[in-house]
């Protein structure tokens, strides 16, 4: 018996070369699916605030 894949691997690119990296995500809802903590970052934990 087969099993039924449930994600989809996506890979942006732009005139066939990558941006950025793959994403797996769910074949019926499209939420991201994330297979590592790492891949999950708060929004502005890059960047600092530039506050004036």
């Amino acid at each position: 018996m087969e099993k039924e894949q449930q994600y989809k691997k996506m890979l942006i690119t732009v005139n066939g070369k990558p941006v950025g990296r793959e994403i797996w995500i769910d074949k019926i809802t499209y939420a991201p699916v994330f297979t590592d903590e790492s891949a999950v970052k708060p929004a502005g934990s890059d960047a600092e605030a530039a506050v004036s």
